[in-house]
This record gives C-alpha cells, sequence and structure tokens, in this order.
C-alpha cells in the first residue's frame, strides 16, 4: 500500500505544475470511451468542442468544462488507492461488527480520534488480519490503514469513509476547487480510477490533448503507407435493425466508434452509385488574384478568381476504402444510417460483389474499376499496388448500417443482397434508458416516459391488435431532452395515428377522439389512449420519485451535519 499522504501531495504538486486552464480539447478515444461508460450506468454525454453535457438518469442535465476532466485525471492514482484502502478497512471492520449500524458508528467514533487505546486496537485489528491471510506487512499496512480510518488530516478526508462519496471531498481540496459547484471532477475521478478502460485513457489524455482529425482528409500518413504493419483482420458486413427509438444508431456509434476511423452517411430516396462511389464532375478552384471580388450580397470573395475544373471527387465508399488500405493496423468502418431508404442494390452496384468475404474479412472477390475511378485511386500515394488486380474490400474495413422496416416509403432488399450481411436485432430495452423515468404529464397526472411507453406497447401488441415488435415505440423513439416538450408528445402521437394505427384507431383510441388534432390537445388531461383501466393500471406511473429524493437529501444532510 501506498503512502497516501505522500502520493496525495505529489499528485497535487504534478496538478499545480501541469494543468493548463486554458481551453482544452479531449481525444475521440477518450470520448468515446467515457460515453460508452455512462451510457452502460444509463446517463449520456454530447461533447461539443470544449463543453460537454451530461444527462443523468433520471433527466437532469450538467453542463461542464473539459478542463474538469483533465483535472480529474490527475487525482486518478489517488482514488485507486484510497479505494484499495477502503476495501481493506471494510474486510476488517466487517469481522468485528455483525451490522452495518454499528460499523458506522465506529467509523464516526474513530474520525481523528485521540483515544489512544482505540487506535491500539484498529491496528492490532489489522496486524492480525494480515498475519491471517498472509498479507506482508512489517508494520507499514497496519500503520497506514490506522491512519486512514482515524487521523483524516493525513489522506486530506473529510467525509467518514463508510460513505459512499468519501473521496469527494479529498479530491476537491487537492485540487482547489470549490465543492459547491465542481463536485463532480471527483467523480469522473472515482469513474477513472475505478473501470480499467477508463483509466487507460485517462491516461493518454494526460501525455497529450490533440485536436481532432479534419473531417474531409483521406487518411494516408506517409509513416504507414507500404509499411510492414500487420493488417487487422474481422472486416464484417452487419446490419442492425429493430423498432423505432430503439437505439440502433447508439449501438453502432458505441461499437465503432466515430471519424475518422468511422465515416457515417445516410441513405435516402435520392441517393445514387455516384454519391456511394464517386463521380467526375466540375468543382471549383481559385487563381491567386489581386482583383477584388463580392458576393451577391456585397461580401467580398477572398479566395482568389474562380475557375471550373473537372476532378473525381469519391464518396463515402472510396473513401474508407483508401483509409483502411493504407491504415493497415486500425480497423475502419463505413456507417450507412437508414440502409432501406435508398434503392441498396442499385446504390452499391457493382460493390455488391465485394461482400461476399473469406475468413479474415477480406473481399473473395474483386473487379476492375472504371477508368475514371482507377486513375483516381493510382494517383494516390501508396494505393496503386492494392488496385492492381483490380478493387476489393480488406479485412480492416466493416461496412455497417441501421435499417428500420416500419418505417414508409423503404424500398426492400433481395434476398442475394441481404444474404452478404450479418444482422443484429435491437430489441425494446425500456429499462435502463436515459429518460426512463424522466416526468410527462397525461391524462391529468404526472406519469413516468418509460412506464407509459411500456404499457402502449403492452396495449399495441396484445388484444385484437397484435402488432409486430418493428411497430412498437422505442425509449428513444423521444430523446431524452425531448421529454415533456409538446412537439414531442405530438411526433409520438402523430407516429400511431398516421403509421401504426391507421386502420386501428377504433380499437386503440378513446371512443371521443375523432381527429388527430382532437388527440394532440386532450392528450395531457384526458385518457385518449384509453389505458386507465384493467389490464393497464395507469397508477403505476404516478411519480414518487420526489418523496424518495427528498428523503436521500435529508439523510446526506444529516451525516453532513454530524461531520
Amino acid at each position: 500500500m501506498k503512502d497516501l499522504n505522500e502520493l496525495a501531495l505529489t499528485l497535487q504538486r504534478s496538478y499545480k505544475e501541469e494543468f493548463d486552464s486554458k481551453e482544452i480539447l479531449l481525444s475521440d478515444s477518450f470520448k468515446e470511451t467515457y460515453g460508452t461508460f455512462l451510457r452502460s450506468i444509463s446517463q449520456d454525454i454530447d461533447y461539443t468542442q470544449h463543453t460537454a453535457t451530461i444527462t443523468s438518469a433520471g433527466n437532469l442535465k450538467m453542463y461542464i468544462p473539459n478542463q474538469w476532466f483533465r483535472a480529474a485525471a490527475f487525482m486518478v492514482p489517488y482514488v485507486s488507492e484510497i479505494v484499495e484502502y477502503k476495501k481493506l478497512a471494510e474486510k476488517i471492520l466487517s469481522e468485528k461488527f455483525e451490522s452495518v449500524k454499528d460499523k458506522k458508528q465506529y467509523y464516526s467514533d474513530m474520525k481523528n480520534t485521540k483515544d489512544t487505546d482505540a487506535i491500539e486496537r484498529l491496528r492490532k485489528w489489522i496486524t492480525d488480519y494480515c498475519d491471517i491471510n498472509a498479507i506482508s506487512d512489517d508494520g507499514i499496512v497496519a500503520e497506514q490503514l490506522t491512519s486512514f480510518i482515524s487521523n483524516y488530516e493525513w489522506w486530506f478526508g473529510s467525509k467518514t469513509i463508510d460513505r459512499g462519496d468519501y473521496y469527494v471531498s479529498p479530491v476537491l481540496a487537492l485540487l482547489g476547487v470549490v465543492n459547491a459547484s465542481q463536485s463532480y471532477i471527483a467523480d469522473i475521478s472515482y469513474n477513472l480510477a475505478t473501470h480499467a478502460e477508463l483509466a487507460v485513457a485517462s491516461e493518454e489524455m494526460l501525455k497529450s490533448v490533440s485536436e481532432e482529425d479534419e473531417e474531409g482528409e483521406i487518411f494516408a500518413p506517409a509513416e504507414i503507407i507500404n509499411s510492414e504493419v500487420e493488417r487487422k483482420k474481422g472486416g464484417i458486413n452487419e446490419i442492425v435493425y429493430g423498432a423505432p427509438g430503439t437505439g440502433k444508431s447508439r449501438y453502432l456509434a458505441d461499437k465503432y466508434k466515430s471519424a475518422p476511423l468511422t465515416r457515417r452517411v445516410v441513405f435516402h430516396s435520392e441517393y445514387s452509385y455516384y454519391d456511394f462511389i464517386g463521380v467526375y464532375k466540375p468543382v471549383p478552384i481559385y487563381k491567386n488574384s489581386n482583383d477584388i471580388f463580392n458576393t451577391i450580397d456585397g461580401q467580398v470573395f477572398t479566395q482568389g478568381e474562380p475557375y471550373i475544373d473537372y476532378q473525381f471527387v469519391p464518396g463515402p465508399f472510396i473513401r474508407v476504402l483508401v483509409e483502411a488500405w493504407l491504415d493497415p493496423g486500425r480497423m475502419h468502418t463505413l456507417l450507412i444510417e437508414e440502409i432501406n431508404r435508398a434503392d441498396a442494390a442499385a446504390v452499391f452496384g457493382e460493390i455488391f460483389q465485394l461482400l461476399d468475404r473469406d475468413v479474415d474479412g477480406n473481399s473473395e472477390y474483386s473487379f476492375e474499376p472504371s477508368r475514371d475511378l482507377k486513375e483516381y485511386l493510382a494517383s494516390i500515394v501508396g494505393m496503386k499496388f492494392y488496385i492492381e488486380k483490380g478493387i476489393s474490400i480488406p479485412s480492416n474495413m466493416n461496412i455497417v448500417a441501421t435499417m428500420n422496416s416500419a418505417d414508409q416509403g423503404v424500398k426492400p432488399m433481395d434476398s442475394a443482397f441481404k444474404r452478404r450481411w450479418n444482422f443484429h436485432y435491437v430489441r425494446i430495452n425500456i429499462k435502463g434508458a436515459v429518460h426512463e423515468n424522466a416526468k410527462i404529464r397525461y391524462a391529468g397526472r404526472e406519469c413516468y416516459w418509460g412506464t407509459l411507453i411500456s404499457i402502449i406497447n403492452q396495449k399495441l401488441a396484445g388484444g385484437t391488435i397484435q402488432l409486430e415488435e418493428d411497430k412498437l415505440i422505442g425509449p428513444y423513439f423521444i430523446k431524452p431532452d425531448e421529454v415533456g416538450k409538446k412537439r414531442a408528445i405530438d411526433k409520438l402521437l402523430l407516429y400511431l395515428w398516421d403509421d401504426v394505427l391507421r386502420h386501428y384507431r377504433d380499437s386503440f383510441f378513446s371512443n371521443e377522439i375523432k381527429t388527430f388534432a382532437s388527440l394532440s390537445e386532450k392528450f395531457e388531461e384526458e385518457d385518449v389512449l384509453d389505458i386507465i383501466h384493467p389490464p393497464f393500471d395507469i397508477d403505476m406511473l404516478i411519480s414518487d420519485s420526489i418523496e424518495l429524493n427528498v428523503e436521500a437529501q435529508i439523510v446526506n444532510e444529516e451525516e453532513d451535519a454530524n461531520e
């Protein structure tokens, strides 16, 4: 066990010397790792350039600057150590006290005690435990753990060790920040310290905080081109599908991360092969000139004298293909949103042939590209070698897509196209959604969003209607920041009215509802969905979280008052 006092002071010195309070940018890898962690505990995070918005499980928001993450990372070794101290203390004291209440009282009594007999008794308990469990001691463990429990000044503690937030005060004190407004920094430190993947990400963040890669730039660093780096294997074709609002896009974002290793494109009814692969077309170029040009609205045009040139402009498939071939050591992904909103077979064209893959993920076949495409690829440094025998997909390139067969106007896929893909079904899982317990008003009362849509889905799937699951409502059909807004409820009701229940309105809505306008206007005050009766118990929708939160707050305030 490390000396907590020495470790704390060392980290505090590093923080004071190395921390820069100027605006910083978080790396993509850190943002992805921390975002994935938060979503695993039913929270969410959205990043902008210099700040982040965290949405709690109760749909409450917190806006924090990037500096908090970097400050928190300095304290990770300290928090990791006090977590280990607490684990050992709990093991020892759990053998001495039968009830949690007695153990809690002991922690309180021992906080900064001057009772030498009590301190010696504690030291003996620790020594005996170390002897029985063959823990290497030499008196150091006993001395330091005794100080941890009885001398809070030694480890900069404040709140008693039995509390869940015991780590907050020392972290904030060492960083020299205000508790009331910046306490979440300590929670970030705790998260980073207690989850291995976050700890690694925080170490990388401290080493370098770099600008994000340019979205439009072809990734072809000279040191990787034609290198001896072993090419990654395992590239797949995967389509993720499910009911609207089940989190398909979020699933792919968590699994395949973001640019530059993942490029995202959205298919639509006008999307074509030339958008997807690329096409020779006119592009503007500018000649350096001393002449002054003005736009139609009077603004000075500073790029020079405009001309038109003809160039091959690559589509997203070719961009990702090039990036994957030239960067063999990393997996690259093309992510297609709403793949069945376009004629997928027509958009893929001859690429369709490349979707057959071998066990490593390489295309089993290749094809000879058009002259324009071949000349474009050959012009990219390092690519000529990879296209000598035609175009193929490398083993380090994924093609993944989302699909929602419940939407109107989608294009069906033929079986030959579909058999070249793996399919992953995302089920409706309301429990654990960030805004599961967010409150909305329905039929004159306050209700949980998660429970309300559970009852709606129960009614849609049962009785005389018996709809398939892809017609039901996922928790993210309404996003966390939309809950409670009239336009969001209208979006839900319009989906039910026009798309899902066009032929079942009389069987679902209450008898008084004859128009959509009436449905929208009466939603908050009347039982327009006809669910306040068995087997749909609306009483379980009524929120009691306010009382529970107040009770929890009172307990914490009492604990603070006792310390």
